[in-house]
């Protein structure tokens, strides 16, 4: 079922169509607040209020699924400003949050052993960066990565998401590799970082990454 066909049902009170539209756009909207916050607590009280936003606007928002997403989007965006205003506010309570952390760290450290920091710190910046990346596509070809690189869709059950056919999928699926491609290589550069394609895959895309290397690495015809 599309989300369009959801989403009309679910403004008749279908109980189950909403459930279903949920358990769909929960994963996006995790993966997008918790790359802004780099906080799980934090990004779980996005969620909450963003997918709350959208039981409560359902009958206004725009049934066609790019639509849907730039519209979660919209309203994580508005909710992460809305978490750093607070925290500002509570400023005052930095040194005891400042203390917890450290002593989670200490805690890390002897459950796991000592650790390169500058390790942590490059995987968190490289992950930000790909969410970037992400947030440059067309919503649609967002999407179709998100899709079949993230969550591991078959190209068949995008399709039927979007109510579009296998083909045009792949080739929505071969665009979207293209021009993540071009726009991370574009990133490298920018940041004088810029290694040769065929090292992008192992040098450069953390294994945590949010797209796996392939996206980058490879011109991988349209075939899903």
């Amino acid at each position: 079922m599309t989300d369009s066909e959801l989403v009309r049902q679910a403004r008749e009170h279908n109980s189950e169509a909403w459930g279903t539209l949920s358990r769909r756009y929960l994963p996006l909207v995790w993966r997008y607040a918790y790359a802004q916050l780099q906080d799980r607590h934090a990004a779980e009280d996005v969620v909450s209020e963003a997918m709350l936003a959208f039981l409560k606007n359902i009958e206004q928002i725009d049934d066609e699924t790019p639509r849907i997403s730039a519209w979660l989007r919209s309203v994580v965006r508005h909710k992460v400003a809305d978490h750093h205003r607070r925290s500002y506010r509570a400023k005052d309570h930095l040194p005891r949050v400042a203390n917890e952390h450290q002593r989670r760290h200490v805690e890390r450290q002897r459950r796991d052993g000592p650790q390169d920091p500058s390790a942590s710190l490059l995987l968190a910046e490289k992950k930000i960066q790909i969410a970037e990346i992400l947030e440059g596509l067309p919503e649609r070809q967002r999407l179709a990565l998100e899709w079949k690189y993230v969550e591991g869709m078959r190209v068949k059950k995008i399709a039927a998401r979007l109510g579009e056919t296998e083909k045009a999928v792949e080739a929505t699926l071969y665009r979207a590799r293209r021009e993540f491609r071009r726009l991370y290589e574009l990133s490298e550069l920018q940041a004088g970082e810029f290694v040769p394609q065929d090292a992008v895959a192992q040098d450069v895309v953390p294994k945590e990454s949010v797209v796996p290397p392939e996206v980058v690495s490879q011109d991988i015809a349209p075939n899903g």
